[in-house]
């Protein structure tokens, strides 16, 4: 199931909610099962995360539009690290980079968000994970991610609000149920 309708959501993309960049539109491209997170959605999980992003490094897996690390880099995040591994979106996610003048805090890579090395979850400060829906990724993410995690570091996961995720490992600060979406705010366990 989709969020919206693929062709509502090209017609008239994604806007950035907040910060610098605000009101900015983020193309979405017809992709088969890209559907960026929804405004009222982003607003709250912003509204969890706090006003200050100045020493912040993000990672935002399963990028898709780059919304969520736009509205970060937006708000003043010191870094954002896209992951996506569909090689149009990384495209297109560069070419807003560049639009936005971006590339000395913003940069993509092509490749599986479980491909993150060690050293690059170790330096995050918050993960954005909204992998595809109805395809076990969520719980997949979350598990491999449980012992590779700093107790500093949060983690907004994005999953199908019917499929229940195992959350051991984690404390769940925040959750909210919108529409088909689950949202939560996860730390490690100290």
């Amino acid at each position: 199931m989709k969020r919206e309708t693929r062709i509502a959501t090209q017609s008239r993309g994604v806007r950035i909610i907040g910060g610098q960049l605000k009101r900015s539109k983020l193309q979405v491209l017809p992709i088969e099962g890209l559907r960026p997170t929804p405004d009222r959605v982003r607003e709250t999980v912003f509204n969890w995360l706090g006003p200050d992003w100045s020493d912040r490094c993000v990672l935002d897996c399963y990028a898709g539009t780059g919304a969520l690390g736009f509205e970060a880099l937006s708000r003043g995040a010191q870094s954002v690290q896209f992951i996506e591994h569909n090689r149009a979106a990384s495209a297109q996610i560069q070419s807003t980079i560049a639009r936005f003048s971006l590339e000395a805090r913003a940069t993509v890579q092509t490749m599986d968000a479980q491909s993150l090395s060690d050293e690059v979850l170790a330096t995050a400060h918050v993960i954005f994970a909204d992998p595809p829906f109805n395809h076990g990724l969520a719980q997949h993410f979350l598990t491999w991610i449980r012992d590779q995690v700093r107790p500093h570091c949060r983690i907004v996961i994005e999953s199908e609000r019917n499929t229940p995720l195992d959350t051991e490992g984690f404390v769940v600060l925040k959750e909210l149920n919108a529409g088909l979406d689950r949202v939560m705010l996860l730390r490690a366990e100290a």
